[in-house]
Order: C-alpha cells, then structure tokens, then sequence
C-alpha cells in the first residue's frame, strides 16, 4: 500500500499475522454453507477497533485469494475514506433517495493497492442512518456486490446503535462481535452477545481486539 495512512492501519504483518489468518479460516468454515458470504463487524460501544479488524480480515481474505469486499457500515463515523486515500469518492450516503433502479454500484466499489480487495465507502457522515440502511437501495446495492464478490465485510455500527446494526444484520450472512481487551466490561460484551442473538442474527464468533 503506497498511502502512509493505510499502511499503518493495514500492514503487510496484519495482513499475514497468524491471528487473522486463524480468524479468517474458523470464518470460513462456519459460513462455507453460503455462496457468497456477508459479515457485519460490530461491538458493543464505539472505539473498540471494529474498523481495523475488519480492513484487515478483508485483506486476510483477498490475500487468499478471495474476491473481497470492505463495506463502510458506520455512518456516524466514516474514517475509511481517509484510511484508503478516497476523500471525494462517492459513498453509500449518496444512495439516500436513490430509487433501487438506478444504483450503480460501479461508482460506489473502488479497487485498492491489494489485489482482490475492494472499498465501498461511507462517504459523508449521515444524521440519520437507518434511513439509507432500511432502504430499498442499500439492499438492491448488497444484491448487486454479491454477485462480484467472494465476500463481503461490513464495518458496521455498534450495537449501541442497535436500530442500524439490526438493519445491517438482517442483510447479513453472519456477525461477529468484536471487543477490545481493555474495553468494555464482560457483561457489556455478553449484552451484546444477546442483542445478536435477539436479533436472529447468526453470530459467527467473538474476537478480542488486543491492537
């Protein structure tokens, strides 16, 4: 990756660590069933590294040889755009209004620096996500990118949000939870945990995030 913001948020170590390489094959086995695979990244409050886990199990995945797709889920806090060096790229908040006809997906996915991997971003931050994420074109757009991807990884929201990560679930082959070692206390984890589960989410696994 040639942009300095990248490379310290996706490394060549990351990318090859023992970590995400065991994390990306127990992934693949608990959702080999699936054609095409989408998972949605969350946590149970904001700053627990959502976003690093999953750029780097993406690039995990692409390394592999894997059609891959990093989908920006948050948009409350979109940082993928500055991560990829894509300021002024068009993002999902542009499908707001959008009837499903008229996405195109081919303005909204952006092939990175690392080969089989692609970024959709978030764009501009949105007051109101659930409003795109419940829409008509938020799906038409996940029907279209299963069709080029292997697998799709959302970086979504946290179940503090749990209207939008509901939304993003219910599209979604699978979630996993992701917490950070100093984060939030067990019982948070284990409430959001529950929340997943409540949702009749299928809920892929759990990683401590140690970054």
């Amino acid at each position: 990756m040639t942009n300095a913001n990248t490379h310290q948020f996706i490394s060549d170590e990351s990318v090859s660590g023992q970590e995400f390489r065991t994390l990306r094959n127990n992934i693949a086995l608990q959702v080999s069933r699936d054609d095409v695979s989408v998972l949605l990244m969350t946590s149970a409050t904001s700053g627990e590294g959502k976003s690093y886990v999953a750029a780097n199990l993406a690039a995990s995945f692409a390394t592999e040889g894997k059609r891959t797709l990093l989908v920006e889920g948050n948009l409350h806090r979109p940082i993928l755009a500055s991560v990829f060096d894509l300021k002024g790229q068009d993002g999902l908040a542009s499908l707001v209004d959008v009837a499903p006809e008229s996405v195109d997906v081919d303005k909204l996915v952006v092939d990175t620096k690392i080969n089989r991997l692609a970024v959709a971003v978030a764009g501009e931050s949105l007051a109101d996500p659930a409003q795109l994420l419940a829409s008509a074109a938020f799906e038409e757009f996940l029907q279209q990118v299963k069709t080029k991807f292997d697998i799709i990884v959302i970086d979504g929201p946290a179940m503090a949000d749990a209207s939008e990560a509901g939304l993003i679930a219910e599209l979604a082959s699978g979630v996993i939870v992701v917490a950070k070692a100093d984060g939030p206390s067990k019982r948070l984890v284990k409430q959001t945990i529950a929340q997943v589960r409540d949702l009749n989410a299928e809920l892929v696994g759990t990683v401590l995030n140690q970054a």
